[in-house]
């Protein structure tokens, strides 16, 4: 299993998103983007088609799941052969923080790398609310207290993504998705 990195895209065919989304964050900026490129399919991860050898580029969208892609698209990536892909992700945190996009480029070639000959063109990374019960849960496991640094990163995530965001991934995956054109304007 091994990504490879190029400056030549493979012949394209139907471009492809697979999202994996847990509280609608991923889904809605997958549906941004794939609104943007109206040729491109968008699958759930779970809800793949059998045959995959149409579609060309593929882009997966995920959200961290305890610092690692969530199964599902781990799963999906493992399917992948000798395809240009992209990937996107939501965050709680600070997207620009360096952790996370050590994360981000990190995770992206791993999944990248579960299937064969597949190329990593671009990735794009987005903060997203946070789960309230995800965030109960992890404020028990902490004892129970919230620190001021946890409340703030909470807040700053609430309205995330927003239209900003999806005008960003949709930027991120113009040439990947649009062989050189520009999305439509309507769609972002």
């Amino acid at each position: 299993m091994n990504a490879t990195t190029s400056t030549h895209p493979t012949p394209r065919k139907t471009p492809l998103i697979i999202v994996s989304s847990k509280t609608g964050n991923t889904m809605l900026l997958a549906r941004g983007i794939e609104d943007a490129f109206p040729e491109t399919r968008l699958v759930r991860a779970d809800a793949l088609p059998a045959d995959l050898t149409p579609f060309n580029p593929v882009i997966l969208g995920f959200w961290c799941d305890r610092g690692m892609a969530p199964e599902d698209i781990q799963a999906a990536a493992r399917r992948l052969s000798d395809k240009d892909l992209g990937c996107f992700a939501t965050m709680g945190g600070d997207p620009a923080a360096p952790k996370s996009l050590e994360w981000m480029e990190k995770t992206s070639k791993a999944l990248a790398a579960e299937g064969e000959g597949n190329t990593l063109w671009k990735t794009f990374l987005c903060r997203g609310r946070i789960d309230p019960a995800l965030f109960e849960r992890m404020t028990a496991m902490m004892g129970g207290e919230v620190t001021p640094e946890r409340e703030a990163r909470r807040k700053a995530s609430e309205a995330h993504p927003d239209r900003m965001d999806v005008v960003a991934g949709v930027e991120a995956f113009a040439e990947l998705l649009g062989a050189g054109r520009e999305p439509s304007a309507e769609a972002v």
